[in-house]
């Protein structure tokens, strides 16, 4: 379909709160939307393809269709498009990322996905994820980008597979504990908000030692510098807004009393300003 033909047929279809109007295929519409899911306008990309695919995965395609937009999305012109580059292509992966957790969203209530087809999609997303460059948030003109939080989202839904055991659970940990360690990009737009909802759901689910997450949280004080800035700085700001998050998220919850108590005593530590 020619793309503002198809930008108008969306308009039409959000005023109908994104409901499938007659005549209009939506596992058809679907596939052609997934052709323009990295388009440059930020209006069409997110809020009406994105609004509109993310709405008919959960309400109103079939499971099978449901399992074929994942594997687009999940293939080399989507996720994996221009994987490494930061240029454009980052719309392409990152809106493909929102596919999958609202494909994966799907699959957690309608249980859509084997196992081994699950585990082959979560391998496949960690493998993106560590290797995703473009971390920009938001990007003038062109709207959200959103690498390190897009991502997040998917992370949490894994993470509440209930498939999946403390194998996964720390695969995820990992991954996050690597974007958040990066020393070239300084996290503005709540991405360590984002990262830190897929380990609270870890938490939740009780499947790793609480003496595991403590040596966890304890990683963030031995992270590696190269003595140069902003390099150096930019490692500082990511950790130490990744665990501010992640205590407030869980200061007033009980049972993470000794995980709120470490996490309080690792930011003292690295702290510049402890002492002023």
């Amino acid at each position: 379909m020619e793309r503002n033909k198809l930008k108008e047929l969306l308009k039409e279809i959000k005023k109908n709160d994104f409901k499938v109007l007659e005549g209009i295929n939506p596992f058809e519409l679907s596939l052609e939307m997934m052709n323009y899911i990295g388009d440059l306008e930020g209006e069409l990309r997110d809020r009406l393809i994105f609004s509109t695919i993310s709405n008919w995965i959960v309400n109103e395609l079939k499971t099978d269709e449901v399992h074929q937009i994942l594997d687009i999305s999940l293939d080399d012109k989507h996720l994996f498009y221009g994987l490494g580059e930061v240029n454009d292509t980052v719309f392409t992966r990152t809106f493909s990322s929102l596919i999958v957790a609202g494909s994966i969203y799907r699959h957690r209530s309608d249980k859509y996905l084997n196992k081994e087809e699950l585990e082959e999609i979560f391998e496949k997303f960690i493998k993106y994820y560590n290797n995703e460059r473009d971390l920009r948030g938001y990007i003038k003109g062109n709207g959200w980008a959103h690498g390190a939080a897009h991502g997040a989202d998917v992370l949490d839904e894994f993470a509440r597979c209930e498939e999946f055991g403390s194998k996964e659970m720390r695969k995820i940990l990992e991954a996050i504990y690597k974007k958040v360690n990066v020393d070239y990009y300084s996290y503005v737009d709540e991405e360590d908000e984002r990262m830190i909802t897929g380990v609270v759901a870890i938490l939740e689910r009780n499947l790793l030692d609480e003496l595991e997450i403590i040596d966890y949280i304890k990683r963030f004080k031995n992270v590696t510098r190269k003595g140069i800035q902003p390099e150096d700085m930019t490692l500082q700001v990511n950790g130490r807004n990744f665990l501010r998050s992640l205590y407030f998220r869980i200061v007033d919850k009980p049972k993470y009393q000794n995980i709120t108590d470490t996490t309080k005593n690792i930011l003292d530590e690295i702290s510049n300003f402890k002492n002023m």
